[in-house]
């Protein structure tokens, strides 16, 4: 993983707080690192799968399915982005 880890940060990168409110209608003033993605965010199955697309053709980074499970926290979902090499998938600008 990085040095500088994006989860200990106390801001949400805007590329991740954009997917968040864009793609999935997440009002941002409940996007922070430490915002649980089931609970406090409240993203469902749905939302996941909706992630895990954006994620790959907005950011070029493809996470798995378990990899993406795996992020409990904003923050945690941020790390795994930031730890997961990008794959020259098509990039967007924000």
């Amino acid at each position: 993983m990085a040095s500088s880890s994006p989860a200990s940060s106390s801001t949400v990168t805007p590329e991740l707080l954009s997917i968040l409110r864009d793609d999935l209608n997440v009002d941002p003033s409940r996007v922070t690192p430490d915002a649980r993605l089931v609970d406090d965010v409240g993203l469902d199955s749905v939302a996941f799968a909706v992630s895990m697309v954006a994620i790959e053709e907005r950011l070029g980074v493809s996470l798995s399915e378990e990899e993406l499970l795996n992020c409990d926290t904003v923050g945690d979902l941020q790390a795994a982005i930031a730890a997961t090499p990008r794959d020259g998938a098509r990039l967007r600008r924000l």
